[in-house]
């Protein structure tokens, strides 16, 4: 663990004020508005019919049911480290970045949705997606519970799940990107909060880990592997029956594609470069 809290501890208040600058761009500015509608309008198109039940069963993996399970498989990690501090923060650190999403949601509610689709029955608080912070609180927090020599690994996957998620919200009209990227924000502030506190406990309270073996060092690991999965997204997406390509050609959604993907992999990557030893 990174042995510098007051560093994760202004990474953490970073975050914050991207996704403040997100809310304001995103709702405030009535530009920022209409391209973050026209994205979410564009992106859809990816859901085509024979797609939408697999889109869905993926925005499902972030669900309340798949949350908890996750959450307790990352306590179970931390306890089989012998990392107890860190066992008793991760929970701390999930409850608190979705107990944040789900008050901040209706404090912010917008009517951005139902400006879009014309009907009054779209619930208006939307910012920041609940399902994206649920999905990148645990994708974080899988960076923070595991070894050295496996951080890289858990960036990468982490951020796939993460990004995946994200996407399905986007395709299915649930939620603007704005949306995603704020949830993703708010999901990393408290995960870095909670790693500056974990420093700075630890320092105080050191705790006997074994010794690991060197790890692939992460730049390499991560964008190696990120190459191949973006690669094999292309293949997978082109290749798809009943697949249109129409949002991929929109400047909007093609953005709004790249900024979820580049946000996901800089948050998890970013962590797992601020706790190498």
């Amino acid at each position: 663990m990174a042995r510098q809290p007051l560093a994760l501890g202004a990474l953490a208040v970073l975050s914050a004020a991207v996704a403040v600058a997100v809310w304001l761009v995103a709702l405030g500015i009535p530009r920022g508005r209409a391209l973050d509608a026209s994205a979410m309008l564009t992106f859809g198109g990816v859901a085509a019919p024979p797609l939408q039940p697999s889109i869905m069963g993926v925005a499902h993996l972030a669900d309340p049911l798949p949350f908890v399970l996750g959450g307790i498989a990352l306590v179970v990690v931390a306890l089989l480290r012998r990392r107890f501090l860190m066992a008793a923060l991760v929970p701390a650190i999930l409850l608190g970045a979705n107990l944040t999403t789900q008050l901040l949601k209706p404090a912010l509610a917008d009517v951005r949705l139902i400006e879009l689709y014309g009907v009054g029955t779209v619930y208006p608080g939307s910012w920041p997606s609940g399902h994206a912070t649920a999905s990148m609180s645990l994708a974080l927090c899988l960076v923070l519970v595991v070894g050295p020599e496996l951080r890289a690994l858990a960036a990468l996957l982490g951020a796939g799940y993460a990004i995946a998620v994200g996407y399905a919200l986007v395709a299915l009209g649930w939620h603007l990107p704005s949306d995603v990227l704020g949830g993703y924000l708010v999901a990393a502030a408290f995960t870095l909060l909670g790693a500056a506190a974990l420093a700075a406990l630890e320092a105080r309270h050191p705790e006997r880990t074994p010794p690991v073996q060197p790890a692939v060092p992460l730049p390499v690991l991560v964008a190696g592997a990120g190459a191949l999965l973006a690669l094999a997204g292309a293949v997978a997406l082109i290749g798809a029956p009943g697949m249109t390509l129409n949002a991929l050609e929109q400047p909007t959604a093609l953005a709004a594609a790249v900024g979820i993907a580049a946000l996901g992999f800089a948050l998890t990557a970013g962590l797992a470069l601020a706790l190498r030893r």
